[in-house]
């Protein structure tokens, strides 16, 4: 299914050029000229990200804001914004906008946080889905829950580590479910999210007038995560200047606001995640080693789906009977052929990615059961790109398997029509990777 995305600005030249570079760039997209057409919109096209611009006519971004609030819509808002409201922009950020982006903007930082967006509205989704239930009985699981049930009653600061979509948010969410602060407040914070300009005052607070657009007193992140559990989701982007102060509070349980002079004692369970090296990381001096100790008191770490293959068929029997029931088919199995192909892919995306194939493919099932031409078109060719991304280890056969990665690199653009992002998308790799594959064969 494609990404949908909801442009409301009532300037009809920026709605078109938005809406021209995000079809381009592959999402749906659905525009309104004011806030009170944008939220009747929002209602029926159900979009995975809504852009908005602050003053408009009508009803401005921040009633849409509210109403997003007050509907409790998972769907992230970014704020479009000039210079002279971004103080509005600021504030819409304190309550609850995933962004903001001030005019006039690059369309490479339009589509940057456009991903960063559809990233936070995924990992809102697997919660949806998934609940607090971990799925497998792989020896991998076992010892994933067993570390949970270890680790759930204690103040310990817990580490969970491994690649993209491998579920740490949801292992998060299981001690927190499981442990004895479940009555109270799992706050979490993405650390590459917010802009590094308003990192610190998510995290600590800050009071009026301790900086341009601070118009009242904001509790932050810690004071919310108070008797509960604070999340620090991608651990590694915190920028090195706000490291000191992060350790300053997990070792001695207290805080200072931006622009006060009084400390605040806080107890706060702190959970971090991360798909990068941290101990890289602190070996190259990004990462200070001292946080990296403290946070790492306790480590989770989840391996790829492609080293829990046994789990397979538990996942996607899981969901596929999520969203027979989500789309109201009644799908109730998947072959045995389909099975297999799904055990000899790569997963780069793990189980993220997994659920993707399998929600398009009860959308797409005709019958009861899932079948090997339900997966998408290009599985076979994803299977064999996969096979040769993870698997150059002899180099006298990197000739034939880079003949054969330009093969299918060109047959993906043959099939989007040159659409690099499609292209990617088709390959399962980011755009990134298919632009240096380009240039590295000439194509």
């Amino acid at each position: 299914m494609s990404q949908k995305v909801l442009v409301i600005d009532d300037e009809h030249r920026m709605r078109r050029v938005l809406q021209l570079l995000l079809e381009d760039n592959g999402y749906e997209v659905k525009t309104a000229g004011d806030g009170i057409e944008g939220m009747a919109i929002w209602k029926e096209f159900n979009p995975h990200v809504v852009l908005t611009d602050i003053k408009m006519p009508k009803a401005d971004g921040l009633q849409v804001l509210e109403f997003k609030n007050s509907k409790h819509l998972n769907a992230p808002l970014i704020m479009l914004t000039a210079f002279g409201t971004i103080e509005k922009a600021v504030y819409a950020m304190q309550h609850g906008a995933f962004n903001y982006l001030t005019k006039p903007f690059k369309n490479s930082d339009v589509i940057k946080v456009i991903e960063k967006a559809m990233l936070e509205s995924e990992s809102k989704l697997s919660q949806k889905i998934v609940a607090n239930e971990i799925i497998g009985s792989s020896m991998a699981v076992k010892k994933i829950l067993q570390d949970i049930a270890i680790v759930a009653n204690t103040r310990t600061s817990v580490l969970i580590s491994g690649e993209s979509g491998t579920g740490k948010e949801l292992v998060a969410r299981a001690i927190h479910a499981s442990g004895d602060r479940s009555q109270n407040p799992m706050i979490k914070v993405n650390c590459s999210a917010i802009p590094k300009d308003l990192l610190e005052s998510e995290l600590f607070g800050h009071i009026k007038g301790s900086f341009t657009g601070a118009i009242s007193d904001i509790s932050g992140s810690f004071q919310k995560a108070d008797k509960g559990i604070l999340f620090l989701d991608e651990i590694g982007d915190l920028p090195m200047n706000l490291q000191p102060k992060l350790l300053h509070a997990v070792e001695d349980k207290t805080i200072t606001p931006i622009g006060s002079s009084k400390t605040q004692n806080i107890d706060v369970k702190i959970i971090s995640a991360s798909n990068r090296d941290l101990g890289k990381m602190m070996d190259s001096n990004e990462f200070r080693s001292d946080l990296y100790f403290r946070l790492n008191a306790f480590n989770i770490h989840l391996p790829a789906l492609r080293q829990r293959l046994e789990d397979i068929d538990e996942l996607t029997y899981f969901f596929t009977e999520y969203y027979s029931k989500e789309f109201k088919k009644p799908v109730t199995s998947i072959s045995l052929e389909a099975i297999d192909s799904l055990k000899t892919h790569g997963w780069p995306g793990n189980i993220r990615e997994l659920r993707n194939v399998i929600e398009r493919a009860v959308l797409t099932c005709q019958t009861s059961e899932i079948h090997l031409k339900d997966l998408p078109e290009n599985f076979e060719d994803i299977l064999c790109l996969n096979e040769i991304q993870t698997n150059k280890t002899d180099h006298k056969f990197d000739l034939d398997l880079e003949t054969k990665e330009k093969q299918l690199i060109i047959k993906s653009l043959q099939k989007t029509d040159g659409n690099q992002v499609q292209a990617a998308k088709l390959l399962n790799i980011s755009r990134n990777t298919l632009r240096y594959r380009l240039k590295k064969y000439g194509i």
